[in-house]
Order: C-alpha cells, then sequence, then structure tokens
C-alpha cells in the first residue's frame, strides 16, 4: 500500500509537469483507438443490422405467423384474426395470400406470334391495402406510378426486379419484362386462366422480398387462384413493445393458436446466414480494430520508454533515497492508465452521443441496406477492458526495463 501511494503521487506529478501537448497527443490516439475498435465492427454489424431493421419495418414485422410444416397454408385464418383482435399490444398486421405466375408485357404490341414472349415468373401477392399499409407503409416505397386503390380493381403493383430497366444494373440475374411503367396493361397467367391487369405503380425496397414480388387486391387474388376458404399464407404484425414479442408469442401458444399455424418472433424468422454474416463482420471488424490495438500500444510503450529513458537518472536517485522499483513502476503504469481512461471516455462520448445518433438519422446508403453504426455497451465495455488491460502493460514493460538498471550506473549516467 506504501509503494502505491507513493506511484500515485510520483505518477500525478509526472503527468502534472508533461507537456500538454504531449498529453492531449497521446489521448487523442487512445480516443481514435478506441474509435478504430468499435466504429469498424459497428458499422460492418450495422450492415446486417440496417437490413434487419428494413425487413422488420417493411416486410416481417415483430411476429411473423405462418402455415405448418405439414400445411399449405394458414388453418382457421379468420378464427386467428378474431383472437387478434382482442390483444391490445397488437398496433397493426397485416394478411398476405401468396402465388406464383407469369407475368407478360407487350404482349398486345407483338406481330410476330411466333417470335419470343416478353414474360417473367413472378411471385404474386393478395394484400388488404389498407391494413398492408398500415403495417409495412407499402405505399411509401412506391417509386413510380401510385398506390392502389382499394376502391378500384385490374390493377397490379410491380417489384422492381421484374422490370428490366431497374433489374439490368444487378445484372442479368432476374427474370425481367420490358418497357413497363406505370398505365402500362400486363398479362397475369396461371396455368390456364389469364387476367389483364394495368400497372399501377412500381415498389422498391432495400428488401429482395419487396422486390421480387407483385401485389394486387386480396379479393382479387382469392378470385383468380381459387382460395375460397380464406386460409391466407402469411401474417405479420407489429406491437406496442418490439422486444416483448417474445413474452407475446408465449400468449399465442397458449391459447391454443399453435396448433393452427407456425407462429415466430421477428428473429427467429430471420435466416440463419444473416446471423452467421453478422458474425462474421463483428469479427473482422474486431480484426481490424485490433490492429489499431496494437499500433496505440506500441505507441505507448515509445512514449513511456523515452520518457522513463529521459528521467533514467532522476529515477536512479529515487531509487537510491529508498524508493521501491515497485512505487517508480506504479506510477508509470497509472500515467498508461490515464491515457486510456481518458481517451476512451472521450471516445466513448464521441461514439454514444455524436456518431451512433448521426448514422441513426442519416444512414450510409447501400444497395442492400442502410447502414448504421452498431455499438451493444456491453460489447463496447468488453473492448475497453481489453484496450485498458493491454495500455497497462505498455505503460509497465518500459518502466520495468529502466527500473531493472542498477542505481549507481542510472545516477552516473553510465550504460
Amino acid at each position: 500500500m506504501k509503494a502505491l501511494r507513493l506511484g500515485f503521487l510520483l505518477g500525478f506529478r509526472q503527468v502534472q509537469r508533461a507537456s500538454l501537448w504531449t498529453t492531449l497527443l497521446i489521448i487523442f490516439v487512445m480516443m481514435f483507438t478506441f474509435l478504430n475498435l468499435i466504429a469498424v465492427s459497428g458499422i460492418l454489424v450495422g450492415l446486417i443490422v440496417g437490413s434487419e431493421r428494413a425487413v422488420r419495418e417493411n416486410s416481417y414485422g415483430d411476429i411473423v405467423i405462418s402455415p405448418r410444416n405439414e400445411e399449405n397454408d394458414i388453418l382457421e385464418t379468420p378464427t386467428i384474426l378474431r383472437q387478434l383482435s382482442s390483444y391490445p399490444e397488437i398496433t397493426a398486421y397485416s394478411v398476405r395470400y401468396e402465388g406464383a405466375g407469369q407475368l407478360e408485357a407487350n404482349y398486345k404490341e407483338r406481330r410476330d406470334l411466333s417470335s419470343e414472349r416478353d414474360v417473367a415468373s413472378v411471385k404474386v401477392t393478395g394484400i388488404d391495402l389498407t391494413l398492408e399499409d398500415n403495417m409495412t407503409n407499402l405505399s411509401r416505397l412506391v417509386v413510380d406510378g401510385s398506390y392502389l386503390d382499394p376502391q378500384e380493381e385490374g390493377y397490379i403493383l410491380i417489384g422492381v426486379y421484374y422490370i428490366k430497366e431497374y433489374a439490368e444494373q444487378y445484372g442479368d440475374i432476374f427474370e425481367t419484362v420490358d418497357g413497363v411503367k406505370p398505365g402500362d396493361t400486363v398479362r397475369l397467367t396461371l396455368g390456364e386462366t389469364s387476367k389483364e391487369f394495368t400497372v399501377k405503380g412500381i415498389v422498391q425496397s432495400k428488401v429482395d422480398d419487396i422486390n421480387l414480388n407483385t401485389y394486387i387486391p386480396e379479393r382479387e387474388f382469392r378470385r383468380l387462384f381459387g382460395r375460397n376458404d380464406q386460409n391466407a399464407d402469411q401474417i405479420v404484425m407489429r406491437i406496442k413493445e418490439p422486444e416483448k414479442n417474445a413474452e407475446l408469442k408465449q400468449t399465442f401458444l397458449q391459447s391454443g393458436m399453435g396448433t393452427y399455424a407456425k407462429i415466430q418472433t421477428f428473429e427467429e424468422s430471420v435466416p440463419k446466414f444473416l446471423a452467421d454474416i453478422k458474425n462474421t463482420f463483428n469479427l473482422l471488424g474486431t480484426f481490424i480494430g485490433s490492429i489499431g490495438i496494437i499500433v496505440a500500444s506500441i505507441t505507448i510503450f515509445i512514449i513511456i520508454f523515452i520518457n522513463a529513458l529521459s528521467r533514467r537518472r532522476h529515477i536512479g536517485i529515487l531509487k537510491g533515497i529508498g524508493v521501491e522499483a515497485h512505487a517508480i513502476e506504479i506510477a508509470y503504469v497509472l500515467q498508461a492508465a490515464l491515457y486510456a481512461l481518458v481517451g476512451s471516455l472521450l471516445g466513448a462520448l464521441l461514439t454514444y452521443g455524436f456518431l451512433i445518433p448521426y448514422f441513426d438519422a442519416n444512414p450510409i446508403k447501400f444497395p442492400f441496406s442502410d447502414g448504421i453504426l452498431v455499438a451493444p455497451p456491453l460489447e463496447t465495455l468488453y473492448k475497453f477492458f481489453i484496450l485498458f488491460l493491454i495500455t497497462l502493460i505498455a505503460g509497465y514493460l518500459p518502466a520495468k526495463l529502466i527500473t531493472r538498471e542498477n542505481t549507481l550506473n542510472a545516477i552516473l549516467g553510465r550504460k
């Protein structure tokens, strides 16, 4: 304890007498090292989290109800919807009917009947227009044309991946129709049944499930596909407190709803490969940040070593008058600890006070995601402890090298 108290005193005096600019420079090095460790992995993970957020907001919601593995659709859908209406936790929901068809364009202008038809295999989703828009704000995703009108029939929304002019920037990987724009007529065929639709709008999102989809009113879907039983293919919902979706799921299961359908939280419905990519990006960001830690530790080592070397005679005198080497080493370790603590604190204030709110308000625009900065406090604390520990070691080693010298040689300046 005596050595610790004396080390605190010596360390405080050293910091007090040190150059202000040198101290500020070291603190800024530690701050940017901390930011590098947090921000790089945070932005990489933020790409996937941004994608998940878009899927949650524009497609799946907080809880997803789908057919059981052995069924083709959700059994007793009207019964389930009546039960859902009794839960005040649910703020919005949408009922979807899904099928597959073939979309054909420019068939009226085709003169040669033997020429290749302009067709694309498409996913068709029948929706309640009001419920879907309340749930996912689908009307805001219309980039050309307008949203479907509940009072009209014979209109369709088409995802951008089915339109050649939009999809060609991603390469020739999607089946598309050419030259289709709002106001044009297309033909939707399933089996022997065909129906003409007027294109009302083109929808675009960061969610592939929307870009690779076509939407028509539920009543037209059920007539076209012969779905008279009202059993839906998917029910999605949004709740007041999304973090409590697992609790509400258990309530649904206890009410017997699980006998008719499979009930999943959003987290359970997300494909496993997205979680794997998130973990991989986090590991990659941590690896890149670790390089910054190594650079910072070397910087601290060099600064402490030069500082101790320049005070070699002073250290020898301290040892000569009876100051323990441990106290001197503690003084230099405390210097390093101060640099790490203040630098990391500034980095944390900058991260949580500015960077995270900024990226939330101004996400990075990627083709597949609106990237944000993700920095869970517990994970940040863990990384801080790693940085702090390595900095302490970097401060201890040079002090140990200097204090190991012979006291008389240090005082006389001999090697």
